[in-house]
């Protein structure tokens, strides 16, 4: 595999997890009962929003990537994938955010508890595209260390001023 074949493949499954997240933000924003709502609702609908947001960036930084610009890129493009993923996991998936919607919508009733379930199986189905871009970073990182050895020559890695070097 090559570097732009690896940055193609994350371009794929990014693109598969923007799908399952505009999926989700459709259901959380779009799907909501209507009259008075939730506090944890109107929480939900922030945190998906910035999901959708770090998702959104890193289509864009792919977008514009080129052969020769793809490994610069990957940076930026890894840390809005982190805060996506962070943001998935502790703030959607972890135990207490779905136990205060499940007890909110549990203690308002009607339509709410459907929803809720309707957001919980669609929240579900961004864990499958996360692992997908996860495995494709790891690629990308692969082929840039496979790269680093075959090259010839010394890697210069810029380094701190040492501290105990005494100047002059």
């Amino acid at each position: 595999m090559t570097v732009e074949r690896a940055v193609a493949q994350l371009s794929g499954a990014v693109e598969d997890l923007w799908a399952a997240v505009g999926e989700l933000a459709l259901i959380v924003m779009e799907d909501q009962p209507s009259g008075d709502g939730l506090a944890v609702a109107d929480q939900l609908v922030e945190t998906v929003s910035e999901l959708q947001g770090s998702v959104a960036a890193t289509r864009t930084l792919l977008a514009a990537c080129t052969p020769g610009t793809a490994i610069a890129a990957l940076p930026e493009v890894v840390a809005h994938l982190h805060t996506a993923s962070d943001r998935y996991w502790r703030d959607l998936r972890s135990h207490a955010p779905v136990a205060q919607l499940r007890a909110s919508s549990r203690q308002r009733g009607d339509a709410w508890p459907f929803w809720r379930r309707s957001v919980e199986h669609s929240t579900e189905r961004c864990a499958e595209p996360f692992d997908s871009v996860a495995a494709a970073v790891d690629a990308i990182w692969q082929e840039i260390c496979q790269l680093a050895v075959m090259t010839p020559g010394e890697w210069h890695v810029p380094s701190a001023p040492d501290p105990y070097r005494r100047i002059p």
